[in-house]
């Protein structure tokens, strides 16, 4: 069996594609061991696939034993060795003086990291974790496939990892399964650019000049989002001529001026004087400076005058830019007849937008009804950074924004009425906590992807271990503890091992790791809470050095654990998440908790770093940490999976009050769960 194969399906699916077998085989023993070392790192077997297992060839569990086992002790971090600086932690961390651990981290950095204390490592003692497995079933060859469907069907940016996956599919599969319409241009310019280098063909996909400088993106591996400058790598003459007799078919002005820049280098390494007059034409244009013709120039100058009736006349011919504008449009008016007149305006044409844009637009109009005083921006990008904009808006009237929100509502709930029946649908309330996912293309590779906001309940243990292992130069974990209003009244980091009053506890400060090296924090939930914390963030930093992604391996995550002295110090049954983090930056928060309503708030963002001579740590930083802290917390504009499900169960269901009267569940941990982004995207959001 692939690797590739038992890696995507377990990603995907949480599952194994396993053929029907043979009766006769009785391979009890064998698949009784593999699901026991299963167990220990976390995950068990389905009676199906046990069973479907037993009657597989002996070839195939000892496959499955050398290549399953292996990737999910990678899932779990569990693949390398991991011993802290203080092998005894955290028992030995709260017992040791402050002067001997300040002895001691002197000694490491005299010696440039080479030395570490020696103590001997005690045993452990053996004690029950409650430990909610992870279920791995068997999946068929027809769903094992669908994944490559659903991922080229998301109406959202993909990760490069689902990236990778398609491009999988598409060298391995012949007569794959294509949605009807592919609506991420981005996730669109990853097939065209495969089909290329199978020498398939690509004319019927190409819609835009982008489509085009978005596959010469990928080929030369840039940001296909477009948001930063490529080099462009020289690319073999038939891709060239390839491109340039697809964008003879679809090239204007307006497309090459939305990215000038990129396309004057792009057209010089296309050479596209050599191949095609039209195109070479629009790129002297560009070249020499002229100007290009642009829907855009127009309506900056009617803004400019303040022409709002004119504007309207234009953003009607563009509806995606009307959804854009909308806000913009209705402020630029006088009084509230002026305001229905813009409103009914952009109605009028909404039904041809996207649906993600129209969700992402009713989300914001919910909260217009009062004075907006900070707003939370995720620029489009690779590296996700949450940005809080201190940029009040004025309040509109309640009118306009029921208007609004009643007609947006009404399209969607039409639109979705036309998919298949969902029966009876019963919605768990506590998705009004997960918001609609979006902006994936920045996700980092974990035991499972959510929406950035999601909140998940950790559950009744009394220990919160964070962990980092990396492979490299100084990288540092440290928490960073809040109250209600985001200020920062405690933390544990290299320069501060251990705080009696919080109960939290480092395990040493290592700044050499050729070999790799781990990091740990423990936190007493309750005594942490006790003392006035409302918020736990994880920062994991770069001291001083390359970005995480210039870096051989770094991964971080957390566990919760009810006997932290207990078991071994990384223990991947108690795994809760690990991400391997690989940004372009030197600051990532990973998550946060709320510890008074014991909840983890998936964070995934890059910071910009700051350092002084201290180093890139939390007293340089804590400032924006506290406003990445607050733009999370308050994205109040982000549509919830609870109102999106409403609204599909409105258009095509009857809602039922308990669960086990329903024909579909949407819930946390049962039917569709904010885990499941690729289905979520591709079937409740096109």
């Amino acid at each position: 069996m692939d690797t590739h194969k038992i890696k995507i399906s377990l990603t995907k699916l949480n599952g194994l594609v396993v053929d029907s077998g043979n009766d006769n085989n009785q391979n009890y023993a064998a698949v009784l061991t593999l699901n026991a070392e299963m167990m220990q790192l976390g995950f068990v077997m389905t009676k199906a696939l046990f069973e479907a297992l037993e009657k597989s060839p002996l070839a195939l569990i000892k496959t499955l034993h050398e290549k399953m086992l292996g990737y999910l002790k990678a899932m779990t971090g569990s693949d390398v060795t991991h011993r802290p600086m203080y092998p005894n932690f955290p028992e030995q961390v709260i017992n040791t003086s402050s002067i001997e651990l300040y002895f001691n981290a002197l000694c490491h950095y005299w010696t440039y990291g080479q030395w570490l204390p020696e103590y001997k490592s005690l045993s452990r003692s053996s004690a029950f974790e409650a430990i909610k497995y992870r279920e791995i079933d068997v999946v068929t060859e027809t769903s094992f496939r669908n994944i490559f469907t659903t991922l080229v069907a998301s109406a959202d940016s993909l990760s490069d990892e689902d990236k990778g996956i398609i491009s999988w599919f598409i060298r391995h599969y012949d007569n794959l399964q294509y949605p009807d319409d592919i609506p991420f241009a981005e996730n669109k310019c990853v097939i065209i650019a495969e089909l290329m280098q199978q020498e398939k063909p690509i004319f019927h996909l190409v819609k835009t000049a982008t489509d085009v400088l978005r596959v010469a993106t990928y080929l030369s591996e840039g940001d296909v989002s477009l948001a930063t400058n490529t080099k462009f790598k020289s690319l073999p003459r038939k891709y060239r001529k390839l491109l340039v007799r697809a964008l003879e078919k679809v090239i204007n002005e307006e497309d090459i001026g939305r990215h000038r820049n990129k396309w004057v280098r792009l057209f010089h390494g296309l050479h596209v004087g050599e191949l095609s007059n039209h195109v070479n034409a629009i790129a002297k244009k560009a070249r020499n400076n002229e100007t290009l013709a642009s829907f855009y120039s127009k309506l900056e100058a009617l803004i400019k005058v303040n022409d709002f009736k004119s504007v309207v006349d234009l953003l009607r011919q563009r509806p995606g830019e009307f959804g854009r504008r909308l806000d913009q449009t209705l402020r630029m008016t006088e009084n509230c007849e002026d305001q229905i007149l813009v409103a009914n305006a952009f109605l009028d044409i909404a039904d041809k937008i996207p649906t993600r844009n129209l969700l992402q637009l009713l989300g914001h109009i919910g909260r217009r009804a009062s004075d907006v005083d900070k707003r939370v921006i995720f620029p489009k990008g690779n590296v996700q950074k949450a940005v809080l904009v201190n940029a009040p808006l004025e309040a509109l009237g309640k009118s306009i924004v029921l208007l609004l929100k009643k007609g947006i509502e009404s399209r969607l709930i039409e639109r979705f009425s036309k998919k298949t029946s969902l029966g009876n649908v019963w919605i768990d309330p506590e998705l009004m906590h997960c918001p609609v996912p979006s902006q994936q293309r920045s996700a980092a590779e974990g035991l499972f992807n959510v929406a950035r906001g999601t909140r998940l309940p950790i559950g009744d243990k009394s220990t919160l271990r964070f962990f980092i292992y990396w492979v490299g130069l100084d990288i540092d974990l440290s928490a960073s503890f809040h109250d209600e209003q985001f200020q920062l009244i405690e933390y544990v980091s290299y320069t501060n091992l251990k705080s009696q009053k919080y109960k939290a506890y480092h395990s040493g400060d290592i700044t050499r790791a050729t070999n790799g090296a781990s990091e740990f924090i423990d936190i007493d939930i309750n005594s942490a809470c006790q003392c006035g914390a409302r918020y736990v963030v994880m920062n994991v930093l770069v001291f001083n050095g390359p970005t995480f992604e210039q870096h051989e391996t770094c991964y971080a995550g957390w566990m919760t654990r009810s006997k932290p002295n207990s078991n071994e110090v990384y223990d991947p049954k108690t795994v809760e998440q690990k991400i391997d983090v690989r940004t372009a930056s030197r600051n990532v928060i990973p998550v946060v908790f709320d510890l008074l309503e014991r909840k983890a708030i998936w964070v995934d963002i890059a910071m910009k770093g700051h350092r002084f001579y201290g180093g890139n740590n939390i007293e340089s930083n804590y400032a924006s940490i506290e406003e990445k802290l607050e733009a999370v917390i308050t994205m109040s504009h982000k549509l919830s999976l609870y109102d999106l499900f409403s609204l599909h169960t409105k258009a095509r269901g009857a809602r039922v009050k308990h669960r086990d009267e329903a024909d579909t569940v949407f819930s946390l941990d049962e039917g569709v769960t904010p885990f499941h982004i690729n289905d979520i995207n591709a079937d409740y959001i096109d």
